[in-house]
């Protein structure tokens, strides 16, 4: 059976991993690669303790109370053979960020692990001369405020930029990853966990690791993500060695349809307009930071490829409020309803078409951000999605 797959994001390269190993024929079509450069290389569930636990008290219309947590931890099992992550969907764990903020996650690097917020645990927070966008002391401080034990030092360390790709490689030079970590062992005091900026591969930090007497552990800092960049190369790779077909710089302008299917999925690509068959299709093309839905001069918001129905279904004026600092905007919600098989579906509840899946950051319903629930969603939605499309094989 033939599946396209639009979007290349966590949502649609994991769906299209999943499709292959379960033998089916997938191409995936994409303008580019989706938003993991810029996330924090971690995997949210949601912020809670348990997260599983507290979707009981989500709204109704949160897209947890389809996808079910089984299909969660299938998605993220499928994920983690790619990119081997610790941690564990069941309960989260804190970690500080770059401002020395406590934020929690459910899967993270290796390379994270020993940052963990523990009681009694001592944290060095070691910055960079030549590197911006990590400020040790001011981290330090912010966690001291907090109760943690924290203290902060600068290594007069430089790189051919100021960026975290510059230090990342700069670092991946012969000799220069242990070299490193040598010199934080010098720093840390007996029994301090050694905090340096996220700008190293797990290859390189376990050579830093290996050279250091003290724990190392990496803090994620804004984007470009090092450790995004990283788990993006692993699952295009991934695609890469299952000779997935892909379609890059391929933008999907609309479907054949017959009888309520969607038969072949149009696609702009060099100069012209394909028709690829498709006997399924997963679409996962992000949402409105991803351009798959556009809000109008006339406030009103659209989906771009298939002109699904969008809810909530209301005008600008009521997506977003003028409260900044209030209640979450109710345009970042907005989004495709699916039912249980991850199909969208119009006004009278019915899927759209009998044959389209979505995934990811189409599915409306939730804040994703502010909930920390975005990779729970879209691993949980693609697993759904490809359980519902073999389902319709067999």
């Amino acid at each position: 059976m033939r599946t396209v797959v639009i979007g290349a994001g966590i949502a649609g390269l994991t769906a299209a991993i999943m499709l292959n190993e379960a033998g089916e024929d997938v191409t995936l079509i994409t303008k580019g690669f989706g938003g993991l450069q810029l996330s924090q290389g971690t995997i949210d569930i949601l912020d809670a303790p348990k997260p599983f636990d507290s979707v009981k008290a989500l709204p109704s219309e949160h897209p947890y109370h389809t996808i079910t947590a089984d299909s969660v931890r299938e998605g993220v099992a499928a994920f983690n053979k790619v990119v081997p992550l610790e941690g564990n969907v069941e309960e989260t764990t804190v970690l500080p960020t770059a401002l020395g903020a406590l934020r929690r996650t459910s899967l993270f690097p290796p390379s994270f692990a020993a940052g963990t917020i523990e009681d009694g645990a001592q944290y060095l927070l070691v910055g960079f001369s030549g590197l911006k966008d990590f400020y040790p002391k001011l981290a330090a401080e912010n966690l001291a405020a907090q109760g943690v034990s924290a203290r902060a030092e600068l290594l007069n360390l430089s790189a051919p930029g100021d960026t975290a790709l510059a230090y990342s490689r700069s670092l991946a030079e012969p000799g220069a990853a242990e070299d490193l970590g040598a010199r934080l062992g010098k720093l840390a005091k007996e029994g301090e966990r050694v905090g340096i900026p996220a700008v190293v591969h797990e290859s390189e930090w376990a050579r830093i690791q290996g050279a250091c007497s003290a724990p190392v552990f990496q803090i994620p800092l804004p984007p470009p993500s090092v450790p995004g960049l990283e788990m993006n190369e692993r699952l295009r790779q991934e695609c890469a060695d299952r000779r997935i077909r892909l379609w890059l710089n391929g933008e999907a302008l609309g479907m054949d349809v017959v009888a309520g299917d969607v038969t072949a999925i149009q696609v702009q690509v060099a100069g012209s307009v394909k028709h690829v068959k498709a006997d399924t299709v997963v679409y996962a093309a992000g949402g409105l930071d991803s351009g798959a839905f556009v809000l109008d001069s006339y406030g009103k918001l659209s989906d771009t490829v298939f002109d699904l129905p969008l809810f909530p279904s209301t005008q600008y004026e009521d997506l977003v409020t003028g409260d900044y600092w209030g209640a979450p905007q109710p345009l970042f919600a907005a989004g495709l309803t699916v039912d249980s098989d991850m199909r969208p579906v119009g006004e009278d509840g019915n899927p759209v078409y009998g044959n389209l899946y979505a995934a990811g950051g189409v599915i409306g319903g939730s804040q994703r951000h502010e909930e920390k629930s975005g990779e729970g969603i879209a691993l949980g939605s693609a697993a759904q999605a490809v359980a519902a499309i073999l389902r319709r094989k067999a």
